[in-house]
């Protein structure tokens, strides 16, 4: 059995995360015609990408911070899930706050952090 290697997002190498998921998003306009039938017309369908780390050190929060902040779309490549293997797939990201878990001063802590990434590009 093949390792996986651990996610990465930009310049950014994260660790193994404590959940993740991964779900489709549809750019869609559902239609109802006059003679009640529903028609669907999808604009776009793309993947969602959900991680939760429940300790994170400061230097991988750090690190993958710098990657969010500089507002552009980054590769994110997980060869856990084939729709974002190699050579990865463009996509934009969100990270929440830094809740601290345990630990103290500047550079000694873990948080709960929680990123979500979405595909830039549509894949229809």
């Amino acid at each position: 059995m093949a390792q996986i290697s651990k996610p990465t997002f930009g310049a950014a190498t994260l660790p193994f995360p404590d959940m993740a998921t991964i779900n489709p998003v549809w750019i869609n306009s559902d239609i109802t015609t006059l003679g009640g039938k529903t028609r669907r017309d999808v604009m776009a369908r793309k993947h969602g990408y959900t991680f939760k780390w429940n300790y994170m050190k400061v230097a991988a929060y750090n690190e993958l911070e710098a990657v969010i902040n500089a507002l552009i779309p980054a590769t994110f490549v997980y060869g856990k899930w084939p729709q974002s293997a190699t050579p990865g797939v463009s996509c934009l990201g969100e990270l929440s706050a830094r809740k601290l878990e345990s630990g103290s001063g500047d550079s000694s802590y873990f948080s709960s952090v929680k990123l979500t990434l979405t595909e830039v590009d549509s894949r229809i």
